[in-house]
């Protein structure tokens, strides 16, 4: 299997590296080198009663240097110089992606990488040991490949939906799973697209016909919602993040759920949410069941949470009103330094306080 490289043009290569009958750099196949720099030529001063012009300036400029003009404000004008690059030239390669693996683990190698001495196996730090109980020799650290899988890195995945990071290789694993252009599914269980979450919005007013609802953090919103569309959408005003509610049948009752809709579903809650449904009985007395909880996030992969999943909230069929479920949503935006608390009071209020204003 080949595997496309983002390498510094400055990093030392040698073919005895993994020594034996690994030859390290038969296994590399450059795809394009670094840009060459524009050269900049201007006149500058008289030199021997001759002035330079830009086309007698037939100099290419050294590996990793640009050609350049500094102006010292005299009447001598201007001089070409060579400045020295800031940023290192880069080369993009193809390799064997199994030479950076340790050939103990088969996890991608991380400094410190060592290398077997009886047969040139390369192994990563934890499998040093082991390995040198089944070859019989001592591993010795190798410098030069710290340097390689230290270099080494891959576009993201997820270049497609706006990444455009190139990440070390033995971290890229960890970079997928916390990059913030990860797609985000469709919760149909019969649609397959994926992208952003703002063109998941896009998507459900497009192909599914429903538009988010729009609302404030910390303020209720009102919304009556079809049990059978299993599924509807909202969106913050202020910083459009995007929440699912989630309706499904559990027993006699109806479980309702809400989450955010983000790539990074595994990290600490950002909002806290209060999820009710109230309805005048037959006595003149409201009927009424609430809940209240840190609102987990998903990136939909799986489809919508299913009823009775995490936090929910049961809705009795008596508080129906046919296939219509009135709910009142309130959604809080947690601080960072208090992500862990929740707000002092959840306890009911009187209809007539605007209970969850």
């Amino acid at each position: 299997m080949l595997c496309r490289l983002h390498i510094p043009a400055a990093t030392q290569f040698s073919s005895s590296v993994l020594g034996g009958s690994l030859q390290f750099l038969h296994y590399f196949t450059i795809e394009h080198t670094h840009t060459p720099r524009p050269e900049i030529a201007m006149e500058g001063g008289e030199s021997n009663g001759k002035r330079a012009s830009a086309e007698e300036v037939k100099s290419e400029p050294e590996e990793g240097e640009v050609l350049m003009m500094l102006q010292d404000g005299g009447e001598g004008g201007g001089a070409l110089v060579a400045a020295e690059s800031m940023a290192p030239a880069q080369i993009d390669v193809r390799m064997d992606l199994t030479l950076l693996h340790c050939q103990g683990c088969l996890l991608p190698l991380k400094p410190p990488v060592f290398k077997c001495e009886a047969a040139g196996h390369v192994v990563c730090y934890h499998c040093r040991a082991v390995h040198g109980t089944i070859c019989s020799r001592a591993s010795t650290h190798c410098g030069e490949l710290d340097a390689v899988v230290g270099a080494a890195k891959v576009p993201c995945p997820y270049r497609a939906f706006g990444c455009e990071r190139h990440v070390v290789y033995h971290e890229a694993a960890d970079h997928q799973r916390a990059c913030h252009c990860a797609p985000c599914s469709c919760p149909d269980p019969a649609c397959a697209f994926a992208g952003s979450r703002a063109a998941l919005l896009d998507h459900f007013a497009a192909v599914h016909r429903r538009p988010a609802a729009t609302v404030r953090y910390g303020r209720a919103r009102d919304l009556g919602l079809s049990v059978s569309g299993c599924w509807h959408a909202l969106v913050g005003e202020e910083d459009g993040s995007v929440f699912l509610v989630s309706l499904g049948p559990l027993g006699a009752a109806t479980a309702v759920s809400l989450v955010c809709v983000r790539p990074d579903g595994e990290a600490a809650p950002q909002f806290w949410c209060k999820l009710s449904v109230e309805r005048l009985g037959g006595d003149n007395r409201d009927r009424l069941v609430l809940m209240a909880s840190a609102v987990s996030s998903s990136a939909l992969s799986t489809g919508a949470p299913a009823p009775g999943q995490g936090m929910f909230l049961a809705v009795p069929q008596e508080l129906l009103s046919g296939d219509t479920l009135t709910l009142t949503v309130r959604i809080d935006l947690i601080r960072p330094a208090a992500a862990a608390a929740a707000p002092k009071s959840t306890t009911p209020q009187p209809r007539t306080a605007r209970r969850m204003q």
